[in-house]
């Protein structure tokens, strides 16, 4: 009998210990959750994926893309403001507005179901349809008349013209486009 008591004890002593782990662990558990929420709630409003705070910037930018001729219709409603940082606003489907520091023009693609897919030289509008270099058709890029290798992480400027361009143009349809482009006006 005298090892059953023994037994007994030495359980009765752990569960007493565990108890007094739990007492401390619970409270523990519980600060860190808190301090995980506070964080969330205090963080500045508006920094998302590596942006600057909404505010941080306000810079504007005409821009069209075509695909096969076509220009995209960004006044569309469903491209309007899909994006608090990059966006198109007020019915106008030209200029892009972008109100936060660090944000990339590939990031308002991204906010209207729309992809450059660089590393595969493609553009995937917002129906799913894939635009990719071949032999007959190039996807290009270009910043105020120059042709850049990128525009996904390009950082718009104030008053930059951006022509993103997938066919077969000729340099005349090229001068085209950056005629339009220079003569369209910025809505901001």
């Amino acid at each position: 009998m005298s090892n059953k008591k023994r037994d007994d004890s030495y359980f009765a002593a752990g569960r007493r210990r565990n108890r007094k782990y739990m007492m401390i662990i619970i409270p523990v558990i519980a600060a860190i959750v808190a301090i995980g929420v506070a964080a969330a709630v205090m963080a500045p409003r508006g920094t998302a994926g590596g942006f600057g705070a909404l505010g941080s910037a306000h810079e504007h930018a005409v821009f069209e893309v075509r695909l096969e001729g076509e220009p995209i219709d960004f006044s569309q409603g469903q491209y309007q403001v899909q994006s608090q940082f990059i966006h198109v606003e007020g019915g106008d489907g030209t200029t892009l507005h972008r109100h936060s520091t660090g944000v990339p023009v590939g990031e308002f693609f991204r906010s209207v179901d729309m992809n450059i897919d660089e590393a595969n030289s493609c553009f995937v509008s917002d129906d799913g349809m894939q635009y990719c270099e071949n032999d007959s058709e190039q996807l290009r890029f270009f910043v105020n008349g120059t042709e850049v290798a990128s525009i996904a992480n390009y950082i718009l400027k104030e008053n930059d013209r951006i022509l993103i361009i997938y066919g077969s143009e000729t340099q005349e349809q090229l001068q085209a486009a950056f005629d339009k482009l220079n003569t369209t006006p910025i809505q901001g």
